[in-house]
């Protein structure tokens, strides 16, 4: 990923568990960038989430009334 910059030392973890085929699609799709699966599901649900949480921040505000809350954006560096 040569747009990316390190992550800060995260200290949270998710799990889950993903049918064969799922698991499938998503190395495809992590394979096309070059990333690994954890990298791009990490990267897609953040992308994910910064959207639902604008989309939200949006219709909250007042009208005519811009949000302060600048969008939260994570990028990964592969390991070595």
């Amino acid at each position: 990923m040569s747009e990316s910059v390190p992550a800060l030392h995260p200290d949270e973890s998710v799990e889950f568990r993903l049918s064969a085929e799922q698991h499938v699609v998503l190395s495809e799709a992590a394979a096309l960038l070059g990333w690994t699966v954890p990298e791009f599901i990490l990267c897609t649900a953040l992308d994910r989430a910064e959207r639902d949480l604008h989309a939200q921040a949006v219709t909250a505000a007042p009208t005519g009334e811009e949000t302060t809350h600048a969008p939260f954006t994570v990028f990964l560096t592969t390991n070595p």
